[in-house]
């Protein structure tokens, strides 16, 4: 590939994920906060860069997996960000979950330097980047989210294309997180009310397998039952941020939105147990808690 990608968030998603960029076989640099996490891709031949500016100025396409807007901003603005670096007609592609504010600040100020900004953010736990296997989100002018077709094509199982306006896609980044912070809550008090009512974890199962066979409530099921909540496919605490997003949206919008107002004092009080680390999943152990069972999980001493 002759495009010059760059890469920026090495954690759990985005490691794997230019991984399969350097499959690729693009030409790829890379920068994190924690400079160990790219060794592995140092190794195989892509290039460190010593700030997100110093990363955009060698690269066409620039991709960012980071945690929140306050990260995202502090690497796409000031003097060594990406925005002063990036060359004329190049492209910020951030596949964060991040607030839809926060992409329709950023657009405006890249298009004053001839330069773009999409929002693409993904769908898919940590091992479904290990496989390429995520569902890939963008929403931005039609020529340029094809220019990012190849790297979507390179790091997911399918590309869903949301809409010409950016912050759009963020919207359905958190209308889809909705989703799955309902299924845990719903997952969580079903699992709870089975076993006060005399039930095995095992029987509802089963039920789960013939009525709902699908993945969302068969990985969740399956960790709610077992207590598996480590390693942290999606931390709780990030979780908690994501129900933020999702609230301030419906405040704006004017849209009610109780099932998160519900779930989200339920991972309130886990991260206030001190369980922040653990997959959001563990929401369920306040439920359990809540019905005189023990939440299930070691805590923290």
């Amino acid at each position: 590939m002759n495009t010059a990608v760059g890469f920026i968030g090495l954690g759990r998603m985005g490691l794997p994920m230019a991984q399969y960029l350097l499959d690729a076989d693009f030409s790829l640099s890379v920068f994190n906060r924690t400079p160990s996490r790219a060794d592995v891709l140092l190794q195989r031949g892509a290039r460190w860069a010593t700030s997100p500016r110093a990363l955009a100025e060698q690269c066409d396409i620039v991709v960012s997996m980071i945690t929140d807007d306050a990260a995202l901003r502090t690497i796409a603005l000031g003097q060594q960000g990406i925005l002063a670096g990036l060359k004329q007609n190049g492209i910020h592609v951030d596949m964060s979950t991040v607030s839809p504010d926060v992409t329709q600040e950023l657009v405006p100020l890249y298009q004053e330097r001839e330069t773009h900004f999409i929002a693409s953010p993904v769908f898919g736990r940590p091992e479904a980047a290990a496989a390429a296997k995520l569902w890939i989100c963008p929403a931005g002018p039609t020529a340029i989210v094809d220019r990012c077709r190849p790297l979507f094509d390179a790091m997911g199982q399918g590309v869903i294309v949301v809409g010409e306006e950016a912050h759009l896609a963020n919207v359905l980044k958190l209308v889809g997180n909705f989703f799955v912070i309902a299924a845990i809550e719903t997952l969580g008090e079903a699992f709870t009310l089975a076993e006060k009512g005399g039930l095995k974890n095992e029987t509802v199962l089963d039920l789960i397998q013939a009525l709902l066979p699908v993945p969302l409530f068969q990985g969740y099921g399956s960790r709610i039952a077992k207590h598996e909540y480590t390693p942290a496919g999606f931390a709780l605490a990030l979780g908690l941020k994501d129900v933020g997003l999702m609230q301030k949206l419906a405040k704006d919008v004017v849209a009610p939105l109780p099932l998160a107002d519900l779930a989200g004092n339920h991972l309130r009080a886990a991260f206030a147990r001190g369980r922040g680390d653990l997959d959001w999943g563990a929401l369920a152990t306040v439920i359990r808690e809540m019905a005189g069972l023990p939440s299930g999980v070691e805590e923290p001493q």
